[in-house]
């Protein structure tokens, strides 16, 4: 792992801006507070707004798309993995820095422990792994294939690579594919860290070849009295090719990553890590040299050999890092350490998540239950801190990767499978209060509680730090009333009563037996947040881009990954819905095509197709928020957003998502 102290979170989320209220003419406010089940055709728009779950919209970037929802929401869903960090640095038992650390020049370093490592490493038990992984009750195992000290767990072909595949192991030693074999037993997803640092180039310092080095090596990367790499190991630093040396080292990583996601089968998740150079700057900054996006640049100056790189089929287009696994790994996710925006991003080290939901973005919080990522004895942090940063997570809406260090015989140190398992004890105990639910709706009181939900049921984490005793009041539940309330974990009912503001009190909650973290549910007559009701409805249009397959449909399927685009580039193009009767609505989510853009729009309804009225006008929007709503009171059958302006030849009429409400709503970004 990098040092946790020179890394931070990227929490990017969709601004939503809120567009309009409008009372439509085909409808009254009287006639739509009408009393009534949303949920069978009624309306229930009294008491306060309740937020939406922000949209999450893929990004373009450097020629690759995020994957869509539908593909990382596993991810959303199952909410635990686990991280294993297990190296040649496992055998010098001071943690996965300790070659930087020491500057232990990289022959001396694999003369000194990788003899040590072969001959421990041989009676590793992957299928142990996976048993712990499923006693934490996680979905997903990642193992670092390659850390910064350049040592691969499988054998590579590049010549260069030092491998397993490399003296002193035994031949056929492959820890990468008898891991993947036994967590794929186990019915666990896969995930395989892979970081394109490698402390063994001195060019990883100085790619540009610049001498010395511009800009200057930080005091920690080079030796006393040298202005030059600490890993230059030959007579002239000042004569070395470093530029060469750097590209050398790129097409390892290229040859590498070819290799690990073309000979183990299906992978879930590729987890990058540094991007980075010369432990400088960001991942993203990094980008010009590694090529992270769809494609290489044949003008780029370190070019992959085409023996190591891969190519795009039927152009030939030389492909950059994400390229090379959209190819072969059309479902696995990654992260943004590549330099690229990622599929999710992460929250590193152990530092609590604290703040409102991380919305618009999934986030993964990892952490180490040991005192380092990688193997430096039997230490680690106390059950209760590591509860805390799960159950933190959950409620702002993140998932959770949580490392153990193995030591040189795979042996996880028994303190930290101690905590493992005590985590997986509470994962199970509560674990409808965690699975397949959302963070929210509402934003957590820093080391108070916080909220989860799914369907009916909102679920109230009592923390730490909560004084509230053995009662708890809710917020506001809008137009929801209480069916019933119970303990999570005992499943025993409890009692509650009304508070102001359709807010309820709970009472008798016993805060014993998870004192970190109290579940209680909560469950209501109507779904938590309000539901989308024109999802999967009769989708119409004046004209589309068929030849792109972005018809009416694309934009009511719930999938913010595909469109609907008008045929041309001109003004007064619409998309409509038919909601099947006329029925109370109370306003609109749109998500455009593309951010950046100020769409000019017109909402109107109407009761029989025929004859409409303007529900919202923002011909004159000057927001270039990709994602907008408008909040009306009304009654109508159809739903149409008719495109005014702000389009060109360039940006056309185009919406991802067009969804419409029935309750009470408002947007937690604003």
């Amino acid at each position: 792992m990098p040092r946790s102290i020179s890394r931070r979170s990227m929490l990017t989320g969709l601004a939503v801006a809120t567009a309009a209220t409008v009372i439509g003419p085909v409808g009254s406010r009287a006639e739509a507070a009408e009393t009534g089940d949303a949920a069978t055709g009624g309306t229930a728009t009294g008491g306060a707004a309740l937020p939406l779950v922000p949209l999450r919209v893929p990004k373009l970037d450097q020629g690759a798309w995020q994957q869509p929802d539908s593909k990382i929401q596993w991810m959303r869903d199952n909410k635990v993995s686990m991280f294993i960090h297990w190296g040649v640095y496992s055998a010098a038992a001071q943690g996965e820095w300790n070659m930087f650390y020491s500057k232990t020049a990289p022959t001396s370093y694999r003369a000194q422990w990788a003899g040590s490592f072969a001959s421990q490493s041989q009676s590793y038990d992957p299928a142990a792994w996976a048993q712990l992984a499923k006693d934490l009750g996680a979905a997903e195992v990642v193992l670092t294939t390659r850390h910064h000290e350049g040592f691969a767990l499988w054998p590579s072909g590049h010549p260069n690579a030092w491998t397993t595949g490399s003296a002193p192991f035994p031949a056929g030693t492959d820890f990468v594919k008898g891991y993947v074999n036994a967590v794929r037993a186990a019915g666990l997803r896969v995930g395989l860290y892979y970081s394109p640092i490698d402390w063994r180039y001195p060019g990883y310092y100085d790619v540009s070849g610049s001498k010395p080095p511009s800009p200057a090596l930080t005091s920690d990367c080079v030796l006393p009295n040298s202005v030059y790499p600490w890993n230059y190991e030959g007579s002239d630093p000042a004569g070395f090719d470093y530029h060469e040396n750097a590209r050398i080292m790129k097409n390892e990583v290229y040859q590498s990553v070819k290799e690990l996601v073309t000979d183990y089968g299906a992978i879930d998740d590729i987890w990058w890590d540094g991007g980075w150079l010369a432990q400088q700057g960001t991942d993203a900054s990094g980008s010009f040299f590694w090529e992270p996006g769809q494609y290489r640049d044949g003008g780029n100056g370190w070019q992959v050999d085409a023996a190591y790189g891969d190519t795009e089929t039927g152009t030939g287009r030389p492909l950059g890092l994400t390229g090379v696994l959209r190819r072969h790994q059309p479902n696995a996710v990654s992260n943004s350490r590549s330099g690229w925006v990622g599929d999710y991003d992460l929250d590193e080290g152990s530092g609590v998540p604290s703040g409102p939901i991380r919305y618009g973005r999934l986030v993964q919080k990892t952490f180490s239950v040991g005192g380092s990522w990688g193997y430096s004895g039997n230490s680690a942090m106390p059950f209760s801190q590591a509860l805390g940063l799960f159950v933190n997570s959950f409620v702002r809406d993140m998932s959770v990767l949580v490392n153990v260090g193995p030591d040189a015989t795979g042996t996880v140190p028994s303190t930290q499978a101690a905590v493992i398992r005590q985590l997986g004890g509470f994962m199970n105990a509560n674990r409808e209060a965690v699975y397949n639910t959302r963070g929210g709706p509402w934003n957590p009181a820093d080391g108070q509680y916080g909220f989860t939900f799914a369907d009916r049921t909102v679920y109230a984490h009592l923390l730490a730090g909560y004084n509230g005793g053995s009662s708890f009041t809710t917020p506001s539940l809008g137009d929801a009333n209480v069916t019933s309330v119970y303990d999570v974990v005992s499943k025993s009912a409890l009692s509650f009563g009304a508070a102001s503001g359709n807010a309820v009190t709970i009472t008798g909650i016993d805060r014993t037996r998870y004192p970190d973290d109290t579940i209680v549910a909560i469950v209501l007559d109507r779904p938590v947040v309000p539901t989308d009701i024109a999802r999967g409805c009769p989708a119409t249009a004046d004209g589309s881009e068929t030849s792109h397959g972005n018809v009416p449909a694309n934009a009511f399927d719930g999938d913010t990954s595909s469109r609907w685009c008008a045929a041309d580039g001109n003004t007064g193009h619409w998309l409509q819905t038919d909601l099947g009767s006329v029925r109370p609505v109370t306003g609109a989510r749109i998500a455009w095509e593309l951010p950046g853009h100020a769409y000019q729009f017109r909402i109107d309804g109407s009761a029989d197709g025929s004859t409409w009225s303007t529900l919202a006008d923002l011909t004159g929007n000057s927001s270039a928020v990709q994602v907008q709503t408008a909040t009306f009171t009304a009654r109508t059958r159809y739903v149409r957003v008719t495109v005014t302006g702000g389009v060109n030849a360039n940006t056309w009429a185009s919406i991802r998502s067009l969804e419409v409400y029935d309750r009470a709503f408002l947007d937690p970004s604003l």
